[in-house]
Protein backbone atom coordinates (compact mmCIF):
# COMPACT_ATOMS: atom_id res chain seq x y z
CA UNK A 1 0.00 0.00 0.00
CA UNK A 2 1.36 2.86 -0.96
CA UNK A 3 1.20 6.18 1.35
CA UNK A 4 0.70 9.94 0.09
CA UNK A 5 2.71 12.51 2.10
CA UNK A 6 -0.16 15.70 0.92
CA UNK A 7 1.71 19.15 1.82
CA UNK A 8 -0.25 21.06 4.38
CA UNK A 9 -0.82 24.74 3.76
CA UNK A 10 0.70 27.21 6.31
CA UNK A 11 -1.98 28.70 9.07
CA UNK A 12 -3.92 31.65 7.67
CA UNK A 13 -1.91 33.78 10.28
CA UNK A 14 1.83 32.51 9.22
CA UNK A 15 0.61 33.46 5.53
CA UNK A 16 -0.84 36.99 6.44
CA UNK A 17 2.38 37.79 8.16
CA UNK A 18 4.63 37.32 4.87
CA UNK A 19 3.49 40.04 2.97
CA UNK A 20 4.04 42.26 6.64
CA UNK A 21 7.19 41.55 6.94
CA UNK A 22 7.77 41.89 2.90
CA UNK A 23 6.19 45.67 3.85
CA UNK A 24 8.32 46.33 6.40
CA UNK A 25 11.34 45.32 4.91
CA UNK A 26 11.13 47.70 1.89
CA UNK A 27 9.71 50.65 3.98
CA UNK A 28 13.02 50.25 6.10
CA UNK A 29 14.84 50.11 2.78
CA UNK A 30 13.66 52.94 1.67
CA UNK A 31 13.38 55.22 4.78
CA UNK A 32 17.53 53.98 4.73
CA UNK A 33 17.79 55.20 0.98
CA UNK A 34 16.08 58.20 2.16
CA UNK A 35 17.99 58.79 5.03
CA UNK A 36 21.09 58.77 2.98
CA UNK A 37 19.82 61.02 0.39
CA UNK A 38 18.94 63.66 2.97
CA UNK A 39 22.58 63.05 4.21
CA UNK A 40 23.91 63.36 0.60
CA UNK A 41 22.07 66.83 -0.02
CA UNK A 42 23.08 68.19 3.10
CA UNK A 43 26.62 67.46 2.64
CA UNK A 44 26.24 68.89 -0.73
CA UNK A 45 24.26 71.85 0.27
CA UNK A 46 27.18 72.84 2.84
CA UNK A 47 29.61 72.36 -0.19
CA UNK A 48 27.44 74.71 -2.36
CA UNK A 49 27.80 77.14 0.41
CA UNK A 50 32.02 76.85 -0.27
CA UNK A 51 31.51 77.52 -3.97
CA UNK A 52 29.16 80.33 -3.01
CA UNK A 53 30.63 82.51 -0.17
CA UNK A 54 34.00 83.19 0.76
CA UNK A 55 36.13 83.71 4.05
CA UNK A 56 37.62 87.78 4.71
CA UNK A 57 40.41 87.41 1.53
CA UNK A 58 43.97 88.34 3.19
CA UNK A 59 46.88 90.20 1.38
CA UNK A 60 50.55 91.61 2.15
CA UNK A 61 49.24 94.28 0.39
CA UNK A 62 46.40 97.16 0.26
CA UNK A 63 45.81 100.16 -1.21
CA UNK A 64 47.53 102.42 1.39
CA UNK A 65 50.66 100.72 -0.04
CA UNK A 66 50.43 102.15 -3.07
CA UNK A 67 49.81 105.57 -2.90
CA UNK A 68 50.04 106.75 -6.62
CA UNK A 69 46.86 104.70 -7.01
CA UNK A 70 45.30 106.08 -3.76
CA UNK A 71 45.74 109.47 -4.60
CA UNK A 72 43.71 108.94 -7.94
CA UNK A 73 40.90 106.36 -6.29
CA UNK A 74 37.50 107.27 -7.04
CA UNK A 75 34.75 104.87 -5.20
CA UNK A 76 32.97 103.22 -8.09
CA UNK A 77 29.55 101.02 -7.52
CA UNK A 78 27.47 99.48 -10.53
CA UNK A 79 24.03 98.26 -10.11
CA UNK A 80 24.46 94.79 -12.33
CA UNK A 81 21.90 93.48 -14.66
CA UNK A 82 21.96 90.42 -11.97
CA UNK A 83 20.18 92.79 -9.32
CA UNK A 84 23.38 93.45 -7.54
CA UNK A 85 25.78 95.83 -6.55
CA UNK A 86 29.48 95.59 -7.15
CA UNK A 87 31.89 98.18 -5.46
CA UNK A 88 34.95 99.07 -7.25
CA UNK A 89 37.46 102.11 -7.48
CA UNK A 90 38.55 103.84 -10.87
CA UNK A 91 42.12 105.09 -10.63
CA UNK A 92 42.19 107.83 -13.39
CA UNK A 93 45.54 107.80 -15.62
CA UNK A 94 47.11 110.51 -17.80
CA UNK A 95 44.92 108.75 -20.88
CA UNK A 96 41.59 107.87 -21.57
CA UNK A 97 42.25 104.27 -22.60
CA UNK A 98 41.15 102.48 -20.10
CA UNK A 99 41.91 98.71 -18.76
CA UNK A 100 39.08 96.85 -16.38
CA UNK A 101 40.63 94.25 -14.42
CA UNK A 102 39.55 91.38 -13.07
CA UNK A 103 40.38 88.86 -10.25
CA UNK A 104 40.14 85.40 -8.84
CA UNK A 105 37.42 83.56 -7.57
CA UNK A 106 36.55 84.09 -3.96
CA UNK A 107 39.37 87.07 -4.19
CA UNK A 108 38.48 90.82 -3.76
CA UNK A 109 40.21 93.99 -5.81
CA UNK A 110 42.74 94.62 -3.60
CA UNK A 111 44.11 91.26 -5.16
CA UNK A 112 44.71 92.97 -8.21
CA UNK A 113 46.09 96.54 -7.17
CA UNK A 114 49.74 95.49 -8.30
CA UNK A 115 48.50 94.62 -11.71
CA UNK A 116 47.08 97.90 -11.65
CA UNK A 117 49.78 99.81 -10.17
CA UNK A 118 52.07 99.19 -12.99
CA UNK A 119 49.23 99.69 -15.58
CA UNK A 120 48.64 102.97 -14.12
CA UNK A 121 52.28 104.26 -14.07
CA UNK A 122 52.12 102.97 -17.84
CA UNK A 123 49.45 106.00 -18.15
CA UNK A 124 46.13 104.23 -18.46
CA UNK A 125 43.00 104.67 -16.30
CA UNK A 126 42.43 101.46 -13.96
CA UNK A 127 39.53 99.91 -12.74
CA UNK A 128 39.30 96.91 -9.95
CA UNK A 129 36.27 96.14 -8.34
CA UNK A 130 35.03 93.22 -6.17
CA UNK A 131 33.00 90.21 -7.66
CA UNK A 132 29.61 88.88 -7.17
CA UNK A 133 30.12 87.55 -3.14
CA UNK A 134 33.61 89.44 -2.59
CA UNK A 135 34.73 92.46 -0.41
CA UNK A 136 32.03 94.73 -0.95
CA UNK A 137 29.59 93.53 -3.97
CA UNK A 138 26.37 91.83 -3.22
CA UNK A 139 25.00 88.52 -4.41
CA UNK A 140 27.10 84.91 -4.05
CA UNK A 141 29.74 83.52 -6.52
CA UNK A 142 28.88 81.61 -9.62
CA UNK A 143 31.98 80.45 -10.96
CA UNK A 144 31.72 82.60 -13.96
CA UNK A 145 28.55 81.89 -15.31
CA UNK A 146 26.67 85.09 -13.36
CA UNK A 147 30.04 86.87 -13.24
CA UNK A 148 30.04 87.66 -17.54
CA UNK A 149 26.77 89.44 -17.10
CA UNK A 150 28.12 91.16 -13.76
CA UNK A 151 31.41 92.46 -15.79
CA UNK A 152 29.72 93.52 -19.06
CA UNK A 153 27.26 95.80 -16.43
CA UNK A 154 30.45 97.42 -15.53
CA UNK A 155 31.83 98.07 -18.76
CA UNK A 156 28.55 99.50 -19.14
CA UNK A 157 29.12 101.84 -16.50
CA UNK A 158 32.95 102.67 -17.64
CA UNK A 159 31.94 103.41 -20.74
CA UNK A 160 30.39 106.19 -19.91
CA UNK A 161 33.05 107.77 -17.29
CA UNK A 162 33.65 111.26 -17.90
CA UNK A 163 37.27 109.98 -18.02
CA UNK A 164 37.06 106.86 -20.28
CA UNK A 165 37.51 106.91 -24.35
CA UNK A 166 34.65 104.07 -24.64
CA UNK A 167 36.87 103.37 -27.70
CA UNK A 168 39.72 102.19 -26.18
CA UNK A 169 38.56 99.83 -23.42
CA UNK A 170 41.21 96.64 -22.35
CA UNK A 171 40.35 93.86 -20.31
CA UNK A 172 42.98 92.36 -17.72
CA UNK A 173 41.73 88.80 -16.29
CA UNK A 174 43.07 86.46 -13.67
CA UNK A 175 41.84 83.03 -13.03
CA UNK A 176 37.88 83.27 -12.58
CA UNK A 177 38.59 86.75 -13.86
CA UNK A 178 40.49 85.52 -17.33
CA UNK A 179 37.69 83.47 -18.09
CA UNK A 180 34.66 85.56 -17.48
CA UNK A 181 37.03 88.46 -19.72
CA UNK A 182 37.24 86.22 -22.34
CA UNK A 183 33.24 85.41 -22.85
CA UNK A 184 32.92 88.61 -22.80
CA UNK A 185 35.12 90.13 -25.21
CA UNK A 186 34.01 87.64 -27.69
CA UNK A 187 30.38 89.19 -27.71
CA UNK A 188 31.53 92.66 -26.65
CA UNK A 189 33.56 94.49 -29.58
CA UNK A 190 34.27 97.85 -27.30
CA UNK A 191 37.25 95.64 -25.91
CA UNK A 192 39.63 96.02 -27.87
CA UNK A 193 42.38 93.79 -26.28
CA UNK A 194 42.52 90.84 -23.31
CA UNK A 195 45.38 89.37 -21.26
CA UNK A 196 43.89 86.12 -19.72
CA UNK A 197 46.25 84.89 -16.90
CA UNK A 198 45.47 81.22 -15.51
CA UNK A 199 42.53 80.71 -17.98
CA UNK A 200 40.95 77.23 -18.86
CA UNK A 201 38.96 76.10 -22.06
CA UNK A 202 35.71 75.18 -20.07
CA UNK A 203 35.03 75.16 -16.21
CA UNK A 204 34.50 71.08 -16.54
CA UNK A 205 37.79 70.71 -17.76
CA UNK A 206 39.01 72.43 -14.47
CA UNK A 207 37.32 70.91 -11.95
CA UNK A 208 36.83 67.31 -13.46
CA UNK A 209 34.05 66.11 -11.64
CA UNK A 210 32.40 62.47 -11.89
CA UNK A 211 28.63 61.63 -11.56
CA UNK A 212 29.94 59.23 -8.70
CA UNK A 213 31.81 61.93 -6.97
CA UNK A 214 28.35 63.16 -5.44
CA UNK A 215 28.38 59.64 -3.40
CA UNK A 216 32.02 59.82 -2.97
CA UNK A 217 32.93 63.09 -2.33
CA UNK A 218 29.79 64.38 -1.49
CA UNK A 219 31.80 67.77 0.50
CA UNK A 220 33.72 68.61 -2.49
CA UNK A 221 32.87 71.71 -3.55
CA UNK A 222 33.05 70.01 -7.08
CA UNK A 223 30.69 67.51 -6.62
CA UNK A 224 28.10 67.28 -9.24
CA UNK A 225 26.02 67.47 -6.19
CA UNK A 226 27.03 70.67 -5.11
CA UNK A 227 27.00 72.28 -8.27
CA UNK A 228 23.50 71.57 -9.34
CA UNK A 229 22.90 73.07 -6.06
CA UNK A 230 24.50 76.12 -6.39
CA UNK A 231 23.09 76.15 -10.01
CA UNK A 232 19.17 75.98 -8.21
CA UNK A 233 20.19 78.45 -5.64
CA UNK A 234 21.10 81.01 -7.90
CA UNK A 235 19.62 80.48 -11.51
CA UNK A 236 23.35 80.31 -12.93
CA UNK A 237 23.93 78.21 -15.93
CA UNK A 238 27.72 76.91 -15.07
CA UNK A 239 27.58 75.08 -18.45
CA UNK A 240 28.14 78.28 -20.39
CA UNK A 241 31.67 79.05 -18.66
CA UNK A 242 33.43 77.72 -21.54
CA UNK A 243 36.07 80.51 -22.35
CA UNK A 244 37.54 78.20 -25.31
CA UNK A 245 33.87 78.14 -27.19
CA UNK A 246 34.58 81.55 -27.15
CA UNK A 247 37.97 82.77 -27.62
CA UNK A 248 38.33 82.13 -31.53
CA UNK A 249 35.91 85.06 -31.39
CA UNK A 250 37.83 87.90 -30.13
CA UNK A 251 40.06 87.76 -32.99
CA UNK A 252 40.93 89.95 -35.20
CA UNK A 253 40.90 91.77 -31.73
CA UNK A 254 44.69 90.90 -30.22
CA UNK A 255 44.83 88.49 -26.97
CA UNK A 256 47.54 87.97 -24.69
CA UNK A 257 47.49 84.14 -22.62
CA UNK A 258 50.15 84.20 -19.56
CA UNK A 259 50.65 80.99 -17.17
CA UNK A 260 53.41 79.86 -15.28
CA UNK A 261 55.05 76.74 -15.48
CA UNK A 262 54.49 76.16 -11.70
CA UNK A 263 50.50 77.13 -12.05
CA UNK A 264 49.72 73.80 -9.95
CA UNK A 265 46.42 75.23 -9.94
CA UNK A 266 44.84 75.90 -13.64
CA UNK A 267 48.18 74.12 -15.35
CA UNK A 268 49.71 75.79 -18.33
CA UNK A 269 47.71 72.89 -20.07
CA UNK A 270 44.74 74.95 -20.00
CA UNK A 271 46.28 77.79 -20.82
CA UNK A 272 48.07 76.33 -23.93
CA UNK A 273 44.71 74.67 -24.80
CA UNK A 274 43.37 78.31 -25.18
CA UNK A 275 45.97 79.39 -27.16
CA UNK A 276 45.35 76.78 -29.79
CA UNK A 277 41.88 77.60 -30.15
CA UNK A 278 42.41 81.42 -30.28
CA UNK A 279 43.07 82.91 -33.77
CA UNK A 280 45.12 85.33 -34.78
CA UNK A 281 46.65 87.77 -33.43
CA UNK A 282 47.31 86.21 -30.42
CA UNK A 283 50.46 85.67 -27.97
CA UNK A 284 51.37 83.06 -25.17
CA UNK A 285 53.55 83.67 -22.27
CA UNK A 286 54.50 80.68 -20.31
CA UNK A 287 56.74 81.79 -17.46
CA UNK A 288 59.16 79.67 -15.88
CA UNK A 289 59.25 79.49 -12.01
CA UNK A 290 56.20 81.22 -12.12
CA UNK A 291 53.41 80.37 -9.82
CA UNK A 292 49.46 80.57 -10.10
CA UNK A 293 48.79 83.47 -7.79
CA UNK A 294 52.64 84.65 -8.60
CA UNK A 295 51.36 85.55 -11.62
CA UNK A 296 49.28 89.12 -10.24
CA UNK A 297 51.57 89.23 -7.35
CA UNK A 298 54.46 92.29 -6.93
CA UNK A 299 56.58 91.89 -9.64
CA UNK A 300 54.48 88.73 -11.40
CA UNK A 301 54.27 88.73 -15.13
CA UNK A 302 50.96 90.50 -15.08
CA UNK A 303 52.74 93.28 -13.34
CA UNK A 304 55.54 93.58 -15.85
CA UNK A 305 56.43 96.15 -18.79
CA UNK A 306 55.70 93.39 -21.18
CA UNK A 307 51.70 93.13 -20.27
CA UNK A 308 51.78 97.33 -20.22
CA UNK A 309 53.39 97.05 -23.65
CA UNK A 310 50.54 95.06 -24.89
CA UNK A 311 48.45 96.94 -24.40
CA UNK A 312 49.89 100.48 -25.32
CA UNK A 313 50.36 98.73 -28.67
CA UNK A 314 46.77 98.83 -28.90
CA UNK A 315 44.98 101.37 -27.00
CA UNK A 316 47.64 104.30 -27.10
CA UNK A 317 48.38 105.18 -30.96
CA UNK A 318 51.84 106.66 -29.96
CA UNK A 319 53.39 103.38 -28.99
CA UNK A 320 51.96 101.98 -32.41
Amino acid sequence: MTTRTVDQPPPTDQRARRPRLLRRVLVVGAGAVFGVLLVLVALAWRASNADMYFPKAQYPWNLAGYPALARVSEPLTVHSQTGVNLIGRFFRGRYAATIVLSGGYGGTQTEMLPVANSLHAAGFNVVTYDERGTGGSGGAGTWGALEVPDLRSLIDAVARHPGVDPDHIGLFGFSIGADISIIEAASDHRIKVVVAAGSWPSLQSYMKTRPIDAIVRPTWPYSPLALELLQLRTGADLSQVRPGAFIAKISPRPIMLIDGLDDTDVTPRGTIANFRLARAPKTIWLVPGETHEGMVYPGGAGTTARVSAFFAHVLLPSHR
